[in-house]
């Protein structure tokens, strides 16, 4: 015998103020029992659901994925789609939402299609549908700023906290790199070498390599060199007296000239005309 179904849903009135967001809010709420939903032709706008307890299926562009408990699926605009319980009560959440910016900020995230998440931090993704949900309860209308806001921020948190396979989310492979990142920041000014690196994580320079173009999608020297610039434009602006050639030695270049040209190529002005526009009053 079927579970009953209840759903409670929240849906914003669109004004014109929304549809000039890059991001909006369109419904918010949750199923205790999803029922099945066919979309022959899709739907209107974009969506994630996540799902609490039971489990469910999910059938779109020729695939069939499970979705059960730490997981969600993000859904796109107009690509048909089914999905139904197989294991009730099939409890969702869900987030409706659209905006001239959600399509660009997705595939910037790597989220370039309809798909099913793992997620390592569910409690956190909840807790930001629920703070949605929260003021829509309490308030006929939320403002249309405070749910664009609310919105990217549970987007964020989907970069952050989900990924494709159950395996580590952007975050946690952040988190693995956090050792390295905190070395180059105190030893910058230093030689580096990729051993030097690999030695902070305990692994070979070929895997360290690997981590940060997957995480930062970067080269480790990349990543040290733009932090050096980061670093050169903090003495440029704080010590208006120091020497260029010096600045370049501090924060670990040994040749001035190559220190210039990556600045240049960086910030696409020489240290000199950086310190003299942002010099301080």
């Amino acid at each position: 015998m079927s579970v009953m179904t209840m759903k409670h849903f929240f849906w914003h009135v669109l004004t014109d103020i929304d549809f000039q967001l890059p991001l909006y809010l369109v419904s918010t709420g949750y199923w205790v029992n999803q029922p099945t939903v066919v979309r022959k032709d899709g739907y209107k706008a974009y969506q994630w659901i996540q799902c609490f307890d039971g489990q469910g299926i999910l059938e779109i562009e020729g695939k069939s994925m499970t979705l059960s408990k730490g997981q969600g699926m993000l859904l796109f605009p107009e690509v048909p789609h089914r999905y139904y319980p197989v294991k009730e009560p099939w409890t969702v959440q869900w987030v409706e939402f659209n905006g001239h910016f959600a399509g660009p900020l997705l595939q910037s995230m790597e989220f370039n299609c309809s798909m099913v998440l793992f997620m390592t931090k569910p409690d956190l993704v909840e807790a930001r549908i629920n703070e949605i949900n929260h003021l829509y309860s309490i308030r006929n209308q939320i403002s249309s700023y405070d749910g664009s806001h609310l919105l990217y921020g549970l987007l964020m948190d989907l970069f952050r906290y989900t990924s494709t396979s159950d395996t580590r989310s952007n975050q946690e492979q952040l988190e693995q790199l956090k050792p390295v990142i905190d070395y180059i920041q105190q030893h910058f000014g230093q030689p580096l070498t990729l051993q030097d690196l690999a030695n902070q994580l305990g692994v070979t320079p070929q895997y360290t390599c690997v981590l940060f173009q997957q995480t930062l999608g970067t080269r480790p020297f990349a990543y040290i060199n733009q932090y050096r610039i980061l670093k050169a434009k903090e003495f440029l602006q704080l010590s208006p007296d120091l020497e260029i050639n010096h600045i370049s030695a501090k924060v670990g270049f040994e040749s001035p000239s190559y220190f210039i040209k990556l600045f240049k190529r960086s910030e696409g002005i020489t240290p000199n005309h950086f310190r003299s526009v942002y010099k301080p009053t």
